[in-house]
């Protein structure tokens, strides 16, 4: 039954447009680093950095958003590659949200429960190379 083992995107009208909603967090939070220069703040202001030295997680993700408001996607690649990952796939479903919307749909991700697994133990692993290649990087 390998058909159970696929990944569908379905226009479900029941489901809520959250592409569009989290698209449109991201683009507010773009605009307010990239018009106010919130990544040029000259501090640290990550709590985890600050006591340990050690870049977080998600340390340059402000700059990310910074250059991807400018549209420089190698430059926020280099500060943050999963942030910059995350806001790339948000925009594409934010994007299809926003076509369907007219029609009082919305895209609906299913994935089988076994493949479901390996996607969030895949995205850990992403996540924490993410956080080794900042810590090399001395981000």
């Amino acid at each position: 039954r390998r058909a159970d083992a696929v990944i569908r995107l379905v226009a479900r009208s029941s489901a809520p447009p959250l592409g569009a909603i989290f698209g449109g967090i991201g683009l507010l939070a773009a605009a307010a680093v990239g018009l106010l220069r919130l990544d040029r703040i000259p501090l640290t202001l990550c709590v985890f950095k600050g006591l340990t030295g050690l870049p977080c997680p998600t340390c340059g993700s402000t700059r990310a958003l910074g250059r991807l408001f400018a549209l420089d996607f190698a430059g926020a690649l280099a500060m943050n590659p999963f942030t910059t990952l995350v806001a790339v796939l948000v925009a594409g479903w934010a994007v299809a949200d926003l076509a369907l919307l007219p029609r009082k749909r919305a895209l609906d991700l299913e994935v089988p429960k076994p493949l479901g697994f390996a996607l969030r133990v895949g995205a850990l692993v992403l996540f924490l190379a993410n956080w080794v290649y900042l810590i090399a990087v001395g981000r």
